[in-house]
């Protein structure tokens, strides 16, 4: 899939549960309620230093390394940085991409092309959404300026008669970047959609 069409894919999640908030009854679909899907917590990377410039490279280190791509968050803080320095602002999205974008040549001697998938906003594809946690895949969510992981969803799941699906996500769950800080759980209803700056992704193609 092009960049350009998953990212017009993901621009529904929130959007979508806001339009159908309140329409329970889906005539001609089978509910399968309260459905989740979580990612193992346990071995996700934190950050060396308690710096939102950290915790991006901490996450940019662990999306890659699950890709085969072992450059680790020294690696990238330097990129994103230009040294090992501690920043309290997130870095902005011209800056990470111009810091991912592009080819890298790994120890073993492969060449691979990295691209920074990102939407500003809440996440809107819910099928994205939850078949990337069911594929284990790694994303960061920005929120309120700090990058968490997306780990876990609860939904419900509609299937027509025809075989066609619709998901209403009930719950995001979020762990920390931060070492021994708490994630939180992104619920519909009680959170604030506006406060989600983003989710970004990395794509590896080998060259």
């Amino acid at each position: 899939m092009s960049s350009f069409l998953r990212q017009a894919g993901i621009l529904l999640l929130f959007l979508a549960i806001c339009l159908r908030a309140d329409d329970k009854k889906k005539p001609g679909y089978y509910l399968k309620a309260g459905q989740t899907t979580d990612l193992d917590v346990q071995k996700l990377t934190t950050a060396k230093q308690n710096c939102e410039n950290w915790a991006v490279a901490a996450g940019l280190e662990d999306i890659l390394k699950k890709q085969g791509v072992p450059f680790d968050q020294n690696f990238w803080v330097t990129r994103l940085s230009g040294s090992e320095v501690c920043i309290d602002n997130a870095p902005t999205m011209e800056t990470v991409a111009r810091a991912v974008n592009g080819e890298f040549v790994l120890d073993d001697r492969r060449h691979v092309r990295l691209e920074l998938h990102y939407v500003s906003g809440a996440p809107s594809n819910v099928d994205e959404v939850v078949y990337g946690i069911q594929q284990k895949r790694i994303s960061l969510l920005l929120l309120r300026g700090h990058p968490f992981y997306l780990t876990g969803v609860t939904y419900d799941e509609y299937i027509g008669r025809d075989g066609s699906r619709m998901f209403e996500i009930r719950e995001l769950r979020l762990a920390n970047t931060y070492a021994k800080l708490p994630g939180l759980a992104f619920q519909k209803g009680r959170d604030d959609p506006a406060d989600i700056n983003g989710m970004l992704t990395v794509v590896v193609n080998p060259v």
